[in-house]
């Protein structure tokens, strides 16, 4: 089972999604949409989720949150966490990139190297992250929509990100991170997108659906969960 755990709402884009073999999205909206307009959000939801091919494609609720600090995110996790499927933080900054990771509540890091010259990743954060299991995003359309030098220097951090959980097993999920179907990849082509940067077919197809998959089912239980391992039987 294939799961874009990135994707954002256009028309439509569930049907396309299951043309290209996907069996899974999460389907995200930023904090800010979602503060604003919350009952908004998870009406506009409940259409996609009911249109199109309904039974064909799983489709999810996601919310995106982006922080001044990790005070302001603390507080956002506590207010969103209950109120979505799958719940991500925009990283780049590497105080925000930290403060996520060390959050058992975070299910997935988006593109924590976005406008650095790092990876926004390094030895500690990633020890934290396999400790709290939060995954960490490889989004393939950043890599897409940067050009000449730039594009060199994604997937040079890309590659840092799978030299740190060689070492440390933290989890990583694969994204198109589309806005429209031409944004979309296929997992076929996403897999072989990886391969420019050392990604071999094992972990991408894990990153594209053993990870998400994973996500999605813990997620269904917790509510339940006491402690690390531990959940609350009905």
């Amino acid at each position: 089972m294939f799961i874009d755990l990135h994707v954002h709402f256009y028309p439509g884009i569930t049907k396309d999604a299951w043309k290209m073999g996907y069996q899974g999205l999460v389907l995200v909206r930023s904090s800010e949409e979602s503060s604003s307009n919350l009952n908004g959000h998870k009406d506009q939801f409940k259409a996609y989720k009911n249109s199109d091919i309904p039974g064909k494609i799983s489709t999810f609720q996601g919310v995106e949150i982006r922080a001044k600090n990790p005070e302001d995110l603390r507080r956002k996790i506590q207010k969103f966490r209950k109120k979505t499927d799958v719940l991500l933080v925009h990283g780049g900054d590497i105080k925000i990139n930290r403060a996520a990771v060390e959050d058992a509540r975070v299910d997935v890091l988006t593109h924590p190297y976005q406008r650095r010259r790092d990876s926004g990743f390094n030895h500690v954060l990633a020890k934290k992250a396999a400790e709290n299991n939060v995954a960490v995003e490889i989004n393939i359309g950043y890599f897409l929509h940067n050009r000449n030098h730039r594009r060199q220097k994604v997937l040079a951090q890309f590659r840092e990100l799978l030299k740190l959980k060689s070492k440390f097993d933290f989890s990583l999920v694969i994204t198109s991170g589309a806005r429209s179907l031409y944004d979309l990849r296929s997992p076929r082509d996403l897999m072989a997108l990886s391969s420019c940067f050392g990604m071999d077919k094992e972990t991408a197809f894990s990153a594209l659906s053993n990870v998400p998959g994973a996500i999605i089912e813990n997620n269904k239980f917790r509510h339940q969960l006491i402690s690390s391992g531990v959940r609350l039987l009905d």
